[in-house]
This record gives C-alpha cells, sequence and structure tokens, in this order.
C-alpha cells in the first residue's frame, strides 16, 4: 500500500484541490492523508469552504496566522515533517508558502513530490509566488501542467522528465459546483443585484494594498470604472485590505464611492454565482482570471503581469494594472467584447487524470 499526502493551507488550494483530493481517495489499495498548514485558516474566508464543496476534514491540522512568510515556511516544515517522513509521494498545489515548505521538505527527506499546476509563470520573480512555484517545479518528479504553454514553459527551464499536461482542477470544481450553487444561493435576491446588472471585484494582492499611494491609485480606478460602465461594483472586500484601507487613513475615501458596495468575504457557492452573473470582473486574483474565463464573462485584471497568458489571448481577460485611465479603457473594451471564447483549460476531468497517473506511478 502506497501513502500519498497531499498538502494545502489556502482558499485557492482547497477549491482547486478538493476535485483532486476526493479522486486520490477513490484509489483503491493507497492510504491518503490531508494536511492543512492552516496558512488560511478562520470560519469566513476558509472552512466554510471545506463545507460549500463537501471536503472532508484534514487528517492533520496546523495553525500559520500572524506569522511572516518565512516563518509560514519554516514551521509548516517543521510541524509536518514527521506525517512526510514514510510517504510514497507528497502532493503540493500552486505556489503558495505552503507549497513551498511541502516542495522542500519532501526534498530534503527523499521523498517523491508531485505539483499541481506546474509550469505556470508570470515572469516577475519580485513576486513571490513565482519564486515559490519555480522551486516547485525544479524539485519535483511529477508535474501536472494545466495547458501546453506551461508544458512548454518548463522545457525552457530543462524540466522534461514526468510532465504530464492534465488541464486545471479548477474546471473540475466548477463543474462540480456551478448547478450546486445555483440551486443552493440566494446571494443576488439578498443583495438585490440583476445579472449582468454589476461589477464584480476582488483586490488584495500585497502589491496593490499594502501601500497607500497604490491602494489610493485602486480607489480612483474604481471611481472610474462605476463612472464608465453605468454599474456599481460589488466588493466582498478582503480583511487585509480593509484593515490597509483603515491604517492609510482611505476609509472614509472608500466609503464615498456610494456604488463601491462593500461586503464580507462570501462562500464558494455564493461567489460563484456572483461571478457568473456579473458583467464584468476586476481583479488582482489568478483563480478569478480562470473562473471569469470559464464563466464567459470578460475580466480586467488588475495588475501588470499574469501567469494565466491563455487567458489574454483568447481576449476573455486584459492586463490594466491600476493606473485610472487604463483601467477605465480596459472596462470599456472589455464591456463590448463578444463572449463565446474557447475554455483553454480542460474539461473537467484533471483530477481523475492526475489520480490515474499517480495510480501508475505508484503501482
Amino acid at each position: 500500500m502506497a501513502r500519498i499526502v497531499t498538502i494545502i493551507g489556502t482558499r485557492p488550494e482547497i477549491i482547486k484541490m478538493a476535485p483532486v483530493v476526493k479522486a486520490l481517495d477513490g484509489l483503491g489499495g493507497h492510504e491518503h492523508v490531508l494536511v492543512h498548514s492552516g496558512q488560511h485558516y478562520d470560519l469566513r474566508m476558509d472552512r466554510v469552504f471545506f463545507q460549500d464543496m463537501e471536503l472532508r476534514e484534514p487528517d492533520r491540522q496546523f495553525e500559520l496566522q500572524d506569522q511572516p512568510p518565512h516563518l509560514q515556511v519554516a514551521t509548516t516544515m517543521r510541524q509536518i515533517a514527521d506525517v512526510t517522513a514514510d510517504a510514497d509521494l507528497v502532493l503540493v498545489h500552486g505556489d503558495t508558502n505552503t507549497t513551498v515548505a511541502g516542495a522542500l521538505l519532501a526534498s530534503k527527506q527523499g521523498r517523491r513530490l508531485g505539483h499541481v499546476e506546474a509550469g505556470i509563470r508570470s515572469f516577475d520573480k519580485t513576486m513571490p509566488e513565482e519564486v515559490n512555484r519555480i522551486i516547485a517545479d525544479q524539485l519535483s518528479q511529477m508535474l501536472f501542467a494545466p495547458t501546453p504553454v506551461a508544458r512548454e514553459n518548463l522545457r525552457r527551464e530543462n524540466v522534461t522528465e514526468g510532465v504530464h499536461v492534465v488541464g486545471n482542477s479548477v474546471v473540475d470544481a466548477l463543474t462540480q459546483n456551478i448547478a450546486v450553487a445555483e440551486k443552493r444561493s440566494r446571494v443576488l435576491d439578498t443583495l438585490g443585484l440583476k445579472p449582468r446588472g454589476y461589477l464584480l471585484l476582488t483586490f488584495h494582492r500585497a502589491e496593490n494594498v499594502d501601500g497607500k499611494a497604490k491602494l489610493a491609485q485602486g480607489l480612483d480606478a474604481f471611481e472610474g470604472a462605476i463612472e464608465e460602465s453605468g454599474l456599481p461594483i460589488l466588493f466582498p472586500i478582503h480583511p487585509r485590505t480593509a484593515r490597509r484601507l483603515r491604517e492609510f487613513g482611505l476609509e472614509t475615501r472608500a466609503a464615498a464611492l456610494a456604488d463601491l458596495r462593500r461586503i464580507e468575504p462570501t462562500g464558494y457557492l455564493d461567489m460563484l454565482v456572483l461571478e457568473k452573473n456579473a458583467a464584468l470582473v476586476l481583479t488582482d486574483s489568478g483563480g478569478l482570471q480562470e473562473e471569469s474565463c470559464f464563466f464567459q464573462v470578460p475580466c480586467v485584471t488588475l495588475r501588470e503581469n499574469t501567469e494565466r497568458p491563455e487567458t489574454l489571448e483568447i481576449g476573455s481577460n486584459v492586463l490594466a494594472g491600476t493606473e485610472p485611465g487604463r483601467v477605465r479603457s480596459a472596462v470599456r473594451r472589455q464591456l463590448g467584447a463578444e463572449r463565446g471564447w474557447a475554455n483553454p483549460y480542460g474539461d473537467g476531468t484533471t483530477s481523475r487524470r492526475i489520480a490515474e497517473l499517480v495510480a501508475a506511478q505508484l503501482g
């Protein structure tokens, strides 16, 4: 019997790995241990995602809140070392501190490592996530790339062994949960929203909210987007962003934007309904670029680069940064975008394909 240890720690990892965890749980003759590092852990922002996605409780649960990144990595390695010590495969996802901790630990312990979402690149090493994903790819023996573009990125870095193009498990999560979301969620009625009658915003990355000038520029950009579209912005605000508005004395400025409707973070099912019915998505999140693409909702990414270039190529997404004029122009363009692009992230069978490849590898 082989022992598989899957390590997650953040909400995007919960979403994207839930279908993979379920597929691995279904493998006969293997032990599958689910570890949660606690990198994100609170009821509003984390546990509700487990509930919404009907994902089983982790076998081992840890806490990392309020630690700086280097200590998150070090603490995770120390805490989970006994779990991975005899693993036949350690599986990590994406580009978080949890990801790089699991990858480094597997390497130091001589364990086989698998990386889900391998090969995506922003080509911006000032982003901690870019460094994390490069390290994980260089240390992995099984690399599950979402697209041919990701595979080509790996080839350029001389990583060619053990690479499998399997699609992105975000599509599995969306196809498995959208019908349930539409049946259960009452979020549109509760908020008094009509389909395509609002813009949806997420904005929380450190480079956008951890400096006063950049966050203030973002508020100006949101005001321009409201004026350009004639629609309100619904803003499920991340605790980090809310905290920075208070710290930087920008709360009054934000409150003055009457059509910037800030709400508490939502659960996964409500968020799916909000995404699917938005006229446009404004985001600095990688996951929402993929999800809006799937839902045929145009996206404006509030960054200067993206590790999802496939969305730019098909026109579902544009890069706008946070300069108000650029954002306003991008909103105008994307509101007029022709929908109907082909989804580049697979057909919803990614998790099954990963489980089959793991089973073949482990015997």
